[in-house]
């Protein structure tokens, strides 16, 4: 049975780059990056949060077509109690295309995700956007998002949770692929 796995956790824990490890090591899975997609819509850099709404809705419909084809879909995507559309409808997405869902938040002490935030070299406009942001010395952006991730998530206790604090990005793949293969 296909499966719709959501890569959740703060910005710059490695989300995406797992993401596209598992597509490129599984044949047929769709990487569903929904900031990509938003970086593709006319107006993201005027109004992100317009752009990224809309790639959400496409995003979905492209997910329920390639589950509905037998095939994976891993979505890395930070999602939090602030979103206006939260990942349920991702989740009802899977449930309409006979597929299951499957979420994994990868989680990340304060001093590394701080270390992470200012390695992080953005490799598009979008991730120079989010990453300037986020780096921004006068913000409480990140801690933010934390609190809101863990409020989050105290309401999914069916998320897996994987620490990736002290791990580089080979153990953290393989901890989430022992994570995605146990029964």
């Amino acid at each position: 049975m296909p499966r719709l796995i959501h890569l959740n956790g703060p910005s710059r824990v490695g989300k995406s780059t797992l993401a596209r490890r598992y597509a490129n090591e599984h044949p047929g899975t769709l990487a569903l990056d929904l900031d990509v997609l938003a970086g593709l819509i006319g107006g993201w850099k005027e109004d992100f949060s317009a752009a990224l709404e809309t790639a959400r809705g496409h995003g979905r419909e492209m997910a329920v077509r390639h589950l509905r084809a037998g095939f994976d879909v891993i979505l890395p995507q930070l999602v939090t109690v602030h979103d206006r559309d939260p990942d349920p409808a991702f989740e009802q997405a899977a449930g309409t295309a006979g597929a299951t869902y499957v979420q994994v938040a990868l989680m990340v002490d304060d001093v590394e995700h701080l270390r992470r935030l200012h390695g992080k070299r953005p490799a598009t406009e979008v991730e120079a956007r989010v990453q300037a942001a986020l780096v921004d010395p006068g913000s409480d952006l990140v801690d933010k998002i934390r609190g809101h991730l863990n409020e989050y998530l105290a309401r999914r206790p069916d998320a897996i949770r994987l620490d990736t604090s002290e791990l580089g990005e080979d153990a953290t793949y393989q901890s989430l692929l022992n994570e995605l293969n146990a029964p």
